[in-house]
């Protein structure tokens, strides 16, 4: 058992009956109150069921509080994720938070769709809310599985990556130059040179640049990765970051964007330098597998999603089919062609 003081909160956090008993964790305004509620626990005064009805009966808001508090605040993005949450709950009226039921959430993700936001967003929200509930779950700070767990993600229709060709990069260059933040030349320079996302170009610092290369720290996944760079970009970045880091510049890229004149599909502003570093890698003859390093997947599954630009598969697919390999073997035409008829057609057609 222990008592901790969290943002202003002391947490209780204890078993009554073992280490192998229900795990109670408990938020009170004052260490008095947590040590006689952990009192009354031990006594037998206070029966665990009896405990539990108001903590059935929180709001969804409380919810997301408690699981910031317990949880959600270690994440990457957490108070961007609690914001949604919150935001979320806001939207469904703050209901009590037992009584969500799937046509609640449908209802919602239907609302969601009529003011346009898209499947891909709205099941973003809705795993979001569920693994909330699936936490607090573990926690012991609820005593029951929500039956939104049980609800499966809008189908999404999968758009094709977009990338910007040798003529778009020039034009995407010439409007950089011309932004007063100096900063984004830069930037969008480690983007396309290593296929780091927006933020973690951004956030590069000068004792992340060694070895002829970037260490990227601060990673989707939380997961370090190092990528090398030709000799001439190296020394100019790591020179620049030498003076003082970037200042934030998307807003100057999504100004340099529009300067442009090119159309990128909705959504994919952020990460239009990355696939495009990824699928010029690929059409010039890059491994997958050590793309898939380059980029920090977590699994080669994402990164065959470039596996089409392969200079050799279209190729593969017209050479290695089983038709073209008979045919290459010397089979007759016209077991292929149904405009020449074999010979024992033509003797039927005699008799």
């Amino acid at each position: 058992m222990s008592i901790k003081k969290e943002n202003g909160k002391y947490k209780l956090d204890i078993r009554p009956n073992g280490a192998k008993g229900k795990r109670i964790i408990r938020l009170f305004d004052s260490k008095s109150q947590a040590l006689q509620y952990q009192n009354q626990l031990l006594s037998g005064k206070l029966e665990n069921q009896a405990d539990q009805a108001p903590v059935d009966n929180l709001r969804l808001s409380d919810l997301v509080e408690k699981w910031y508090s317990l949880h959600g605040r270690s994440l990457k993005s957490a108070l961007g994720t609690k914001k949604r949450l919150l935001k979320l709950s806001d939207t469904l009226g703050n209901p009590v938070a037992s009584s969500i039921s799937p046509d609640v959430i449908a209802d919602y993700r239907k609302l969601r769709l009529d003011d346009g936001i898209s499947p891909a967003t709205i099941n973003r929200e809705v795993i979001t809310l569920k693994a909330m509930f699936r936490e607090l779950h573990r926690l012991s700070v609820i005593n029951y599985e929500s039956p939104i767990l049980k609800i499966r993600k809008l189908r999404v229709t999968k758009v094709e990556l977009s990338y910007l060709s040798d003529a778009d990069l020039i034009e995407l260059f010439k409007q950089v130059r011309q932004s007063k933040n100096e900063s984004l030349w830069f930037v969008v320079q480690i983007c396309l040179i290593t296929g780091a996302r927006w933020s973690e170009a951004n956030g590069l610092l000068f004792s992340n640049c060694f070895n002829s290369g970037f260490c990227f720290n601060d990673t989707k996944n939380g997961d370090s990765r190092f990528v090398p760079v030709d000799q001439e970009s190296y020394e100019l970045i790591r020179g620049r970051l030498a003076q003082k880091p970037f200042s934030s510049c998307y807003s100057a890229f999504r100004s340099a964007m529009q300067r442009t004149g090119l159309v990128i599909p909705k959504g994919q502003l952020a990460h239009i330098l990355r696939h495009t570093f990824a699928s010029h890698f690929v059409m010039n003859g890059g491994n997958l597998v050590t793309l898939q390093k380059i980029l920090g997947h977590s699994s080669l599954e994402v990164t065959m999603r470039y596996a089409h630009l392969a200079p050799d598969f279209f190729r593969q697919a017209i050479e290695l089919n089983p038709i073209t390999k008979m045919k290459q073997s010397g089979k007759k035409m016209e077991t292929f062609n149904p405009s020449v008829k074999n010979s024992a057609d033509q003797e039927s057609a005699k008799n």
